[in-house]
């Protein structure tokens, strides 16, 4: 399998030693130590991604990315700053520019293989594991439930840079809403639903999930149905997510979700609608 390949632009040729050193094994590493240099490699190549240091002398490294994003194998190209030190001022050009992550010189090597991974991940060029994606939802629960909600939404929006599923990218967008509408109670519930899917995805259903008879399922559904009918949106939300906690078909508990989620938004109507739907849904896995 072809290595991707990583342009780094430094104009110390010692530090350019380094990073070759420690990346060669996972990437293919082209070294220049100007910014010029690196303008005449991208008018040919396109590299994965750019390691470009901020202080060059001639062309400093904002200079140098200001006329990369002028071209067109580097309008898009995700860059990783490499700075002796992270100044504001320095954050905030490169923020315009689309820098994707800064790391300080120098560095820790696994500090650069992950951040490299991870601005890859975040353009798309490489895959987010389910199972990432899981403890990442994971994290983001916990510090909700630790009361650390600045937390929390920080890395929903860590979550949300990485190219995922659209699906899971509207429930943990909804949820970031909510935790910045102070609404953590309805938050929670959706950063949970959204676990429960990923649960399925990766193959980590709980063990201490409860086997459910198919009566009981359909007694427990048509409880929720009649919540409804009395406008007891509080009482039906509660039964579902307790019916969650028991092993159900996964068509079925995506209806479930789903209707859970139109509950929070007050759309009883299509949470009736869908509760029904995950009523015939039993039926016919029972067939």
């Amino acid at each position: 399998m072809e290595k991707m390949k990583i342009l780094a632009v430094d104009d110390n040729i010692i530090n350019l030693a380094t990073i070759e050193q420690e990346l060669k094994d996972k990437y293919d590493v082209v070294t220049v130590n100007s910014g010029v240099r690196a303008i005449r490699y991208l008018n040919k190549e396109k590299p994965e991604l750019i390691l470009l240091d901020v202080q060059m002398a001639l062309m400093d490294g904002i200079e140098t990315l200001k006329e990369i994003r002028t071209m067109e194998n580097g309008s898009t190209i995700p860059v990783i700053m490499l700075t002796a030190k992270k100044d504001r001022e320095t954050v905030i050009e490169g923020s315009k520019l689309g820098i994707l992550d800064y790391v300080v010189k120098p560095f820790d090597t696994q500090d650069l293989h992950d951040r490299i991974e991870r601005a890859l991940k975040r353009v798309g060029v490489l895959p987010v594991e389910d199972k990432e994606l899981y403890d990442g939802v994971k994290q983001v629960q916990n510090e909700i439930r630790e009361n650390n909600i600045r937390g929390a939404i920080m890395k929903i929006e860590e979550i949300l840079s990485y190219k995922i599923d659209e699906e899971i990218f509207g429930r943990m967008q909804n949820a970031k809403a909510r935790l910045r509408a102070n609404d953590v109670e309805t938050a929670d519930r959706l950063v949970n639903r959204v676990l429960k899917i990923l649960e399925r995805t990766v193959g980590l259903e709980e063990s201490a999930k409860y086997p459910i008879s198919a009566g009981e399922m359909n007694a427990r559904l048509l409880y929720v149905l009649n919540d409804l009918e009395n406008f007891k949106v509080k009482e039906a939300s509660q039964k579902l997510e307790e019916l969650m906690k028991f092993d159900i078909p996964p068509v079925v508990a995506e209806s479930c979700i789903a209707a859970q989620e139109r509950l929070d938004e007050f759309d009883d109507g299509a949470a009736e609608e869908l509760v029904q739907q995950a009523l015939g849904e039993m039926k016919n896995h029972l067939i």
